[in-house]
């Protein structure tokens, strides 16, 4: 399952997943990080890839591979990739949804390009997507 359209639909997908990992890269990587601490603030079984071992992954199988790479060796089917990226178009989130896709995993993207946002909305509109659903989780 794909979407990129309501936050109902995360809930949706937070709901019914296992674990739920987020990426992003630059300004969109700093809210991946930040929504996924909001999340585990909730319960939710949330990871993003941590600086030390993105490093490593992109020296070891280049910065394209790095998500990808990462979601290879822990993802599972039913799992939930959260893909932010302003532009929509870096090719290691693309990658990472990809093999999302092939693992069965449920994919939720946050593109800008696609809402018709510049880069600074894009980034806005992560973090205003994550605290609605932090609100909606609930206690």
């Amino acid at each position: 399952m794909t979407s990129s359209e309501s936050t109902f639909s995360l809930i949706e997908f937070i709901k019914i997943s296992k674990r739920v990992y987020i990426i992003g890269n630059g300004g969109s990587y700093a809210n991946a990080m930040h929504i996924c601490n909001d999340l585990l603030s909730k319960g939710v079984k949330a990871y993003t890839l941590d600086p030390s071992t993105l490093v490593a992954f992109s020296n070891d199988f280049g910065f394209n591979n790095c998500f990808a790479h990462w979601l290879n060796i822990v993802a599972e089917e039913n799992d939930l990739l959260i893909a932010m990226s302003g532009s929509g178009k870096s090719e290691n989130i693309l990658r990472a949804i990809e093999v999302a896709d092939r693992k069965g995993m449920n994919v939720y993207k946050i593109f800008g390009n696609e809402r018709g946002e510049d880069m600074q909305q894009a980034e806005e509109s992560q973090l205003r997507i994550g605290h609605e659903v932090w609100k909606l989780l609930g206690l």
